[in-house]
């Protein structure tokens, strides 16, 4: 348990040193901390599409669509993924869609409501929702058991 701590540690400090060095145009140093943080965690779709923007940055559109997609294939919730593949996608370039680096607030920074957990009734099933603000996952309940 305490391993996993140290690992969930090491992957979010990599992401934010990772963002922080993409925007001073530090790309070799951010390359290998978003390599750090899919090593940690290959499973998350923030690593993927920080690659999604290295590449972009560095002229690749076709590996940072691939790195896009990938990261919506690991989260399609994770809206960051999706803004950054729509804007490299189109036919003609869109320059006022900003990069989205899927930066996450932390904790005393949400509002009051948005720190705990809002539940959304469906319509169709007696099913809740979940919806966790601080990683943008869906967590569907089922009779007791936690289904991701």
């Amino acid at each position: 348990m305490n391993e996993a701590k140290i690992t969930q540690n090491d992957f979010e400090n990599s992401i934010k040193e990772a963002i922080a060095n993409i925007k001073k145009h530090k790309y070799k140093e951010a390359y290998q901390l978003i390599m750090k943080a899919i090593s940690v965690d290959p499973n998350r779709p923030e690593s993927q599409n920080l690659l999604g923007i290295w590449y972009e940055l560095g002229g690749e559109d076709v590996l940072a669509r691939k790195h896009y997609r990938m990261a919506y294939v690991l989260d399609p919730i994770y809206k960051p993924s999706s803004v950054n593949l729509e804007r490299v996608s189109t036919l003609f370039p869109i320059k006022d869609i900003p990069i989205d680096y899927g930066e996450v607030l932390s904790d005393e920074n949400l509002q009051p409501d948005q720190n705990e957990n809002a539940k959304v009734k469906t319509n169709s099933m007696e099913d809740d929702y979940v919806y966790n603000h601080n990683w943008l996952r869906t967590v569907r309940k089922q009779s007791g058991k936690t289904i991701i």
